[in-house]
């Protein structure tokens, strides 16, 4: 009686679930969590360009955003930061709710070293290949790909040369100029500035600037660099 009084007594205080659940229910419960975590790195991304765009850092002092996170939130690594802030300008939060933040991320990867195009709205038919464990390559659309599909499939797909992760002083930099040229553009704007990994060349993309105000780019970009490179 009194193993059974103690197992019941941990079995209550350890146990939040609802008795009775089914298999269905489960799982459902199980998609919930994952879409909610998804949305939680979303939404933390957001906040990280919402800072950027608006250089709240720099106005409180800080060297910049990274710096300032790099500091507050010591638990939290600069790549996944950086990677939340990447999914969360290049898709809608309920395209990320539903194939999640990683896999997003590197489909980005892959549609920069695939060349593929890519449907920011329904990513899901996305061909990726993937190859298996023979070496044979299967063509899957996105939706139906896992984590680790994805992995193979961009490892296949880089050269040598550009498997190689960029220095931190590139993705610093990197990180400098696009906080030196979003603050010259209203948010609603949505300019962006990309670094990506061209065969171990990093490479800025500048996306979204209106014809009649590429001069605030050039002015930027000459106005910046001295100030950047400290």
């Amino acid at each position: 009686m009194l193993f059974g009084l103690k197992f019941k007594e941990v079995k209550a205080t350890k146990s939040t679930l609802p008795e009775g659940m089914t298999l269905p229910q489960v799982r459902a419960a199980m998609l919930q969590l994952m879409a909610e975590e998804n949305t939680n790195h979303y939404r933390m991304g957001q906040l990280y360009n919402y800072v950027v765009d608006n250089k709240l850092a720099e106005n409180a002092g800080h060297k910049n955003a990274l710096e300032y996170f790099n500091k507050e939130l010591a638990d939290l690594p600069s790549s996944s930061l950086r990677m939340y802030a990447v999914v969360a300008e290049s898709f809608s939060e309920s395209v990320s709710a539903r194939f999640g933040v990683t896999c997003l991320s590197l489909l980005l990867s892959y549609k920069e070293a695939a060349g593929v195009q890519v449907n920011h709205e329904e990513p899901g038919g996305t061909l990726i290949e993937v190859p298996g464990k023979t070496g044979a390559v299967t063509a899957k659309p996105f939706s139906a790909c896992t984590v680790n599909d994805m992995r193979m499939a961009l490892q296949a797909r880089r050269k040598p040369t550009s498997s190689k992760p960029l220095p931190d002083a590139d993705l610093t930099l990197a990180n400098q100029y696009r906080e030196a040229v979003t603050g010259r553009f209203p948010k609603e704007a949505r300019v962006r500035v990309q670094l990506r990994n061209d065969k171990g060349t990093p490479v800025l993309d500048f996306k979204g600037i209106p014809l009649a105000d590429v001069a605030k780019l050039a002015a930027a970009l000459v106005a910046e660099p001295a100030a950047v490179r400290k």
